[in-house]
């Protein structure tokens, strides 16, 4: 009988499903206890907003690095220091009481969770073929998004019988269970993995858009005079900037302006990350099914991450414009639904044009990503305090029409490292 290939590359892109889950619950749960986070620590929506921005500044930071580190010591030891590090300030959160030391565990916090990204396209670039990168860049993103949908039950439950404390002890302790479980089944690549058989790896590596695993340094100097470089950098700071505003404000917008009881707003506030969902999955094998069938990837990529910026501009004025709280939450969960287009297609996108240095280019992505997120929570924070929540949400439209012009200029067909068309 021949033998079958294994598929241990799906089983470890489902585990970074898991991942996924476990890093945005961390993440999303302090939004959903806001409220009595604020009045029993003293906090107003500024100072709020500021734990949000210092978490995204930490992560910010560290994105370069971290994609340099990966690209170094491989995706198992980065994954596994930063499950435990961010798992470590996650319980602190429920721990501190000084404003000052809370606003330095949400920034070390940060820290922690920003090698996820960059780590986990160097274990695409290694572990998949040119026709799987999407399926495979969905795997966590798709991770990231069912976290928030799940968060606000999870948490809300939590808080109502333990308090607000108890979640972040009980999230912290779940990363590091995930971080052992990480490190006994992840290699760096198929070819030292002893569950991956020799069908599996030569359906791998005939298909693999890297030259070859000896470690060298990327070319920054190439990189940074290529206008491809840049605009796949800045379209992902308007990306970000959207998404972290519904992390961060969603359940507070809900409870004010659209007059959701807390309960009601759990419920409410899971849709539109159900939605995002729906579309990294299904766009992540809508960019691969293109590919394979031959389209160039400015089509299977860049014109799907248009797309979805379209969607969210037209949904964001319908979302504005009702009256209804329901057809609200309904337009804004299309609105968010519409990104995962655009997320899934950016991190495609990123090891198409970093190849060998994905974990750079990732990097420098969601560097620029993670300032918008720094960016949100202060600025939407400030608008609706301002102007109220219809300006806060109606002004967004703006730099996602110049994010949708960025998506013409990226061209992810070539990579990088060939410059002779440019």
């Amino acid at each position: 009988m021949k033998e079958k290939p294994t598929k241990v590359r799906w089983g470890l892109a489902f585990f970074f499903f898991i991942i996924g889950v476990i890093a945005y619950m961390d993440r999303s749960n302090i939004s959903i206890i806001a409220k009595p986070m604020m009045d029993d620590l003293g906090l107003d929506k500024v100072q709020f907003g500021m734990l949000a921005s210092l978490f995204s500044l930490g992560y910010a930071l560290v994105q370069i690095p971290a994609g340099l580190l990966a690209e170094k010591f491989g995706p198992r030891k980065m994954i596994t220091f930063a499950l435990i590090w961010w798992s470590v300030f996650t319980g602190l959160t429920g721990l501190v009481k000084s404003h000052g030391l809370l606003y330095a565990v949400r920034f070390l916090f940060g820290v922690g969770e920003g090698p996820m990204f960059p780590a986990n396209a160097v274990f695409n670039t290694n572990w998949f073929r040119r026709d799987e990168k999407a399926r495979a860049s969905s795997a966590l993103l798709a991770g990231s998004y069912f976290g928030p949908v799940i968060a606000p039950i999870v948490t809300v439950y939590i808080y109502q019988y333990f308090g607000w404390q108890a979640v972040f002890y009980i999230f912290g302790l779940l990363g590091i269970i995930i971080a052992a479980v990480w490190w006994v089944i992840a290699r760096d690549y198929p070819e030292i993995h002893k569950l991956v058989n020799e069908k599996e790896k030569e359906y791998i590596l005939e298909g693999r858009e890297i030259v070859n695993t000896t470690k060298a340094r990327a070319p920054w100097n190439i990189f940074l005079k290529n206008y491809r470089f840049w605009a796949i950098g800045l379209q992902y700071f308007v990306v970000l900037y959207i998404i972290t505003f519904f992390l961060v404000w969603l359940p507070t917008y809900l409870l004010e302006d659209r007059g959701f009881s807390l309960s009601k707003m759990g419920f409410a506030a899971s849709l539109p990350w159900l939605a995002i969902l729906i579309t990294v999955m299904t766009g992540g094998i809508l960019s691969d099914y293109l590919v394979r069938k031959g389209f160039s990837k400015q089509i299977s990529r860049s014109s799907l991450a248009i797309s979805g910026l379209i969607v969210f501009i037209i949904s964001m004025y319908f979302a504005v414009m009702t009256v209804s709280p329901y057809m609200n939450v309904f337009w804004l969960s299309l609105c968010l639904g519409s990104l995962g287009f655009t997320v899934v297609c950016s991190w495609a996108s990123a090891t198409d044009l970093g190849r060998n240095f994905s974990g750079s280019v990732s990097g420098w992505m969601n560097l620029w990503g993670n300032l918008g997120a720094f960016v949100s929570p202060l600025l939407c924070g400030w608008l609706a305090e301002k102007f109220g929540w219809n300006i806060t949400l109606g002004v967004t439209v703006i730099p996602v029409f110049i994010a949708a012009i960025l998506w013409l200029l990226v061209k992810p067909d070539t990579s990088l490292l060939n410059t002779l068309e440019e």
